[in-house]
């Protein structure tokens, strides 16, 4: 049984005038770092402000964790709070502790 943690980041970007979002998520694990998902993608909800870009980096984590990570057998068991908006800096998801049972 391996252990780990998930963290997503993400960035607002613009693309031909329309704001989207750079999504970068890491699993750490042991002296690993991997990125397992960095790409654009168009906002869930409007982005009035870093509130929204945290709940975007969360949600976008956990999908991460359902989907991408799933399929390698890992899985969340656990997560911390959500980051404090801090302006100036990337928006944040919760820290996810993962386990891979294979």
């Amino acid at each position: 049984m391996r252990f780990g943690r998930v963290e997503g980041i993400v960035a607002p970007v613009d693309v031909d005038g329309r704001t989207m979002l750079h999504l970068t998520v890491f699993l750490e694990s042991g002296a690993r770092l991997d990125v397992v998902r960095d790409e654009t993608l168009a906002p869930l909800r409007p982005l009035t402000g870093i509130d929204d870009l945290i709940w975007h980096a969360d949600q976008l984590t956990q999908e991460t964790i359902g989907n991408e990570l799933a399929v390698s057998g890992w899985e969340a068991i656990g997560e911390g709070p959500l980051p404090a908006p801090e302006v100036g800096t990337l928006a944040r998801s919760a820290t996810y502790a993962v386990r891979n049972l294979g």
